[in-house]
């Protein structure tokens, strides 16, 4: 219950106990020592009246007839005129303890009365000559004060002279002073616990705000100054409190600032951080880590498996968790964004510099394009190689054939120089749409891009390919704006761009078939559109229709001589112009293919 109470209340508390264990002692003390000198004072009394009374005795002993002096009755009207006049109590004891006269008690009462050679002052009297005591008389019932006295000639029948008070008036007077001296110390007391209550605020004062200013620092607030004024032990206190208030306030802006620059440098990468804690539980993922694998802020707290499905992912964490070497694993991750990852998982080393069990670290590289462009470069390299294939091995078996003997023969001499010819054309074109396609891929080319009307380059492409037209029975027919339409471009590439468009469109439209190329402002640019009646293209091609090396029909394709590098050309080339291009179709209705450009 004591522990509970504040500073100033067990001052307070301290102060009262103290006051009434010292009041209790002085009224003690007190008490007994003017009891002592009160008793001391009567018993002075009582010698100078036990030395009258014994004179009387004596006096009365001379004066008496021969005989007389030892009669009882004389005696006891002796002590009773001595003992009235004297306002005592007079008693004449003999020798054998016998009371032979009291002022207290009556003729047939002094008969009665006990033997008195057992009182303390008695026998001290008959001893030693004098005696005193302060006891209960039973004989009349008091608390009294006894003085007694050998008498010298107890041939006379008498051996003790004994006088005595009561301490009626001795208990009265120390009642008085007690009473006194108890509203004195009650006064004290009072007055002390005023005193005590002034002295513990002005003490606790400081201390209150010294402990409201701590509170406030552990509750997070380091502005809050305590005072400190003055050079006692709170102020001491106080300005210890604000330095380790101002020395933790800069520690945590320091770690406030480091943090700030550890998460601005986190989400700065492109590779992916996870960090665990000794429970496997993630206590952070960066930027590039949750857009990687779509994992949220509600991650925090969590374990990999329950975030990350991957089971390839949780044995390389396991297996780093059991080892001490670096874990590298390829994962990927299924999802709205299919990812391969590289990671790698390795354990958080201790302070000390020894790797304990304070959880893992792992680092995600995103290698998605990386496997992809490295598929891309394979397939380009197969599609090249097959490409490639075909008209040198026609080219070389022509010429085999030619140096076997064949060109002692005109009509298949003239055959095989024709399929040398056909071929070789067919090589260089390929050659060159690669070369074209390196070119327009690599980093450092750009187009003049600058207003030009549409108008007149398609116009000029479709004159270029009016004989491949009629000789191929195809329909082609240009829609000439009445206005002019002008976006910007680069001539050049605008050209190369309609010339595959429209040498498609006849190729593979058919005999017959007609093409129409029209040209027509929308809301953000100018849109040209290239559409024919031919068979159409499949659902199923027109998502890879614009890839490299791709055909809807291979036969038919290489047959007529494409390479299947046009439309991959046709799209980049538009793409630099800033623009788009996209394909609609239906099996048997024909192709529309439609490029947008931004106007000028």
């Amino acid at each position: 219950m004591i522990s509970r109470l504040g500073i100033r209340a067990k001052l307070i508390l301290a102060s009262v106990v103290l006051m009434l264990v010292a009041g209790l002692a002085i009224e003690r003390l007190g008490s007994r020592a003017l009891e002592a000198l009160m008793i001391e004072r009567t018993m002075d009394q009582l010698a100078a009246e036990l030395r009258l009374v014994e004179d009387a005795v004596a006096v009365r002993a001379e004066s008496s007839p021969p005989g007389d002096h030892k009669n009882p009755r004389a005696w006891d009207e002796l002590c009773d005129r001595v003992g009235q006049r004297a306002g005592t109590r007079v008693t004449l004891v003999g020798a054998d303890g016998a009371v032979l006269a009291d002022s207290e008690l009556g003729f047939d009462d002094v008969l009665r009365a006990p033997n008195h050679g057992d009182r303390e002052e008695i026998r001290a009297a008959l001893a030693a000559g004098t005696g005193r005591a302060v006891r209960w008389s039973s004989t009349v019932g008091e608390r009294m004060i006894y003085a007694a006295q050998r008498y010298t000639h107890p041939e006379q029948g008498v051996a003790v002279v004994r006088v005595a008070v009561p301490l009626t008036g001795v208990d009265a007077t120390i009642a008085s002073a007690r009473l006194y001296l108890v509203a004195g110390v009650g006064a004290a007391i009072a007055a002390a616990i005023a005193l005590s209550v002034f002295s513990a605020h002005l003490l606790t004062s400081p201390v209150r705000s010294l402990t409201q200013a701590a509170l406030a620092m552990a509750g997070g607030d380091l502005e809050v100054h305590a005072p400190a004024h003055g050079t006692d032990e709170t102020a001491q206190l106080g300005r210890a409190l604000n330095r380790l208030s101002s020395e933790l306030l800069a520690a945590i802006e320091q770690l406030r600032d480091e943090r700030d620059l550890l998460a601005n440098i986190l989400d700065g990468m492109t590779e992916g951080v996870l960090v665990l804690d000794g429970d496997a539980r993630i206590v952070l993922a960066n930027r590039a880590m949750r857009t990687m694998t779509l994992v949220g802020e509600g991650a925090i707290g969590k374990s990999v498996i329950e975030t990350i499905r991957n089971a390839t992912l949780q044995e390389a964490l396991d297996l780093a968790a059991d080892s001490r070497e670096t874990v590298v694993r390829e994962v990927e991750l299924s999802g709205l964004m299919p990812r391969k990852l590289l990671v790698r998982v390795s354990k958080l080393p201790s302070r000390d510099g020894r790797r304990a069990e304070r959880g893992l670290i792992a680092v995600f590289h995103d290698v998605t394009d990386l496997r992809r462009l490295e598929t891309i470069r394979t397939d380009f390299v197969a599609n090249v190689s097959h490409e490639l294939r075909t008209p040198v091995t026609a080219i070389s078996t022509a010429a085999e054939t030619l140096l076997s003997g064949a060109l002692g023969e005109p009509e298949e001499a003239a055959e095989f120089v024709d399929v040398i010819d056909r071929h070789a054309k067919r090589l260089r074109q390929l050659v060159d749409d690669l070369l074209d396609l390196s070119k327009i891929e690599s980093k450092n080319f750009r187009l003049k891009l600058v207003d030009q009307d549409i108008g007149p380059v398609v116009s000029h492409v479709a004159r270029l390919l009016e004989e491949a037209a009629r000789r191929r029975k195809v329909d082609l027919r240009v829609e000439r704006p009445e206005v002019s339409f002008k976006a910007k471009i680069d001539r050049r590439a605008m050209e190369q761009v309609l010339m595959n468009l429209l040498d498609n469109a006849i190729k593979y439209a058919g005999e017959g078939a007609h093409i129409e190329v029209s040209t027509r402002a929308v809301s953000r640019g100018i849109e040209i559109r290239v559409a024919d009646d031919g068979p159409g293209i499949s659902p199923a091609h027109l998502g890879r229709i614009f890839e490299r090396f791709y055909r809807v029909d291979a036969g038919r394709s290489r047959e007529l001589g494409g390479t299947g590098l046009g439309l991959s050309i046709v799209k980049h080339l538009v793409e630099l112009m800033n623009g788009t291009i996209d394909v609609e179709s239906e099996l048997g209705k024909g192709a529309t293919f439609t490029v947008r450009l931004p106007r000028a």
